[in-house]
């Protein structure tokens, strides 16, 4: 069997997530994010790697290491969803933030809480920023009244842990607040890194739709009647003002172009990247609380005030949710029994399928990455033989048909996956 052994062998067979990481494991300036034609950030070397700086990246790289909690004995477990300490819908109490940010802006919520008490310094997340709109930059914010830049999703690859290097650096203690993936190196850089177990002391996520490319963005504002090739909107916020909110792009005229969340995503095809197809954790198990959107079947059907489902993981994530709902900083109640697969199915379908899909690419040679303790078969169980043979197949007919970092449209059972 097939084992990734280079930086080179990952984004070929499209296992890059775009994390920026890898910047981080070779000296300044080897290796820059950079977009490559799927539309998607992807590592660019100046020189070749070593096989040292190449081993490095192998060991620790998200994108083929995985590890999930269900090598040890969890308080509240499920097989698809991990470890259910505690289950809640929620949303900030503080009505602007409620309002500007995604959903309904707790993980904002729960950063200003950080920061006020004093449990971190500063927080590693991102915000647009870079030459383009669409471009996302990792920040280190230490400022709470500044969270709320950063409070509205970001539908492009990001590098976010381009950055981690430097906050780890600055020897304070901090938390990361990003995506499942991102949070996936964030565990694989404290297995080897002291400072990075002990500085790194509260991480959250959202449960991810994947990342789509930005061929997504660009289609929308051409249904839209602009052609980006001759205007480049100069800002973009995809959601907040609202849940979902509109997509809103600023033009270089001041002219405004927006649109419903429906009509961009759910009613027109999207292209993503392959490692999303296979991604075994898009639903955060490895962080300390995990929010994500709260639509019954995962449809957004017009407007709302936003609320959060919340899920605290570990014993620090049931400490902070607590603290937040006893300070003022979260408004919670009690979530119903199933809540979890009825608001985001398609995440549960992709965790019961992921094994499945990645025998697939695996039989037609794409390398093994390293995914552990994530109830593979467990997960497996809960689909037919019939379910799990179609998306076997699926996959095998994408990468013998030459998938490999191309971009790659969605499946229809996924198609309302953000």
């Amino acid at each position: 069997m097939k084992r990734f052994e280079s930086l080179k062998d990952i984004v070929d067979n499209g296992f890059c997530l775009s994390c920026g990481l890898c910047k981080e494991l070779a000296p300044e300036g080897t290796i820059e994010m950079q977009w490559a034609p799927n539309g998607h950030l992807r590592p660019r070397t100046s020189r070749p790697l070593t096989p040292e700086e190449d081993a490095a990246i192998v060991q620790i790289c998200p994108g083929i290491n995985q590890t999930g909690p269900f090598d040890q004995p969890l308080v509240q477990p499920s097989n698809v969803w991990g470890d259910l300490r505690r289950v809640v819908m929620g949303w900030a109490t503080d009505p602007d933030t409620r309002f500007q940010a995604s959903t309904g802006g707790v993980m904002t919520s729960i950063n200003r809480y950080l920061l006020d008490s004093g449990r971190v310094t500063f927080v590693l997340q991102v915000r647009a920023g870079g030459p383009k709109s669409t471009d996302s930059e990792p920040v280190l914010i230490r400022d709470p009244k500044d969270l709320i830049t950063g409070s509205q999703s970001r539908y492009a690859s990001s590098a976010p842990l381009s950055a981690v290097r430097a906050a780890i650096e600055l020897n304070e203690p901090f938390s990361v607040s990003l995506k499942p993936c991102d949070i996936a190196g964030i565990r694989n850089l404290q297995r080897v890194d002291e400072r990075a177990k002990r500085l790194i002391v509260y991480t959250q996520t959202m449960i991810c739709g994947t990342v789509p490319s930005l061929d997504t963005t660009m289609d929308f504002l051409r249904r839209e009647g602009v052609n980006p090739d001759e205007e480049y909107p100069v800002a973009l916020r995809w959601r907040g003002n609202g849940c979902p909110g509109p997509t809103l792009a600023v033009m270089p005229d001041g002219r405004e172009v927006t649109g419903l969340y429906n009509d961009m995503w759910d009613n027109n095809p999207w292209t993503t990247q392959f490692r999303c197809k296979v991604c075994p954790d898009a639903i955060g198990l490895q962080a300390d609380i995990t929010t994500g959107d709260a639509w019954p079947n995962a449809m957004a059907n017009g407007e709302s005030a936003g609320t959060n489902v919340i899920i605290a993981r570990t014993a620090i994530g049931e400490e902070v949710l607590a603290e937040c709902e006893r300070l003022g900083y979260l408004t919670t109640k009690p979530a119903q029994d199933g809540v979890l697969d009825y608001v985001q199915p398609h995440e549960a379908n992709l965790r019961k399928s992921f094994g499945a899909r990645l025998a697939g690419a695996v039989v037609t040679g794409t390398p093994m990455p390293n995914f552990t303790a994530l109830a593979e078969q467990e997960c497996a169980a809960e689909l037919t033989s019939e379910e799990l043979a179609n998306v076997f197949k699926g996959t095998v007919e994408r990468k013998r048909a030459g998938q490999g970092d191309e971009r790659t449209s969605m499946d229809d059972e996924n198609q309302s996956r953000l």
